[in-house]
């Protein structure tokens, strides 16, 4: 029972598996959030077509998104490598 839980714990310090991890999380969040923002403006232009001139601020939000996944991808492949 020792050797099982000494084989897991050098299993779960491998660098790889965390910045595989990570990267994961923070990617896939940032697509999620991309696709959750596309949906509700699409949905406030199916409700009020007047909500077109929204679409810059809804670029600017989908930037900040776009620039957090960035930050947190140089970090995994080059701060922590």
């Amino acid at each position: 029972m020792i050797q099982l839980f000494a084989d897991a714990s050098v299993a779960s310090t491998d660098p790889i598996m965390w910045k595989g991890l990570m990267l994961t999380v923070a990617l896939g969040s940032a697509a999620i959030a991309l696709g959750w923002v596309g949906s509700s403006y699409m949905k406030a232009l199916g409700r009020n077509p007047e909500a077109g001139k929204a679409a810059g601020q809804i670029v600017i939000i989908a930037a900040m998104i776009e620039v957090t996944a960035l930050l947190a991808f140089l970090l995994g492949a080059f701060l922590l490598g």
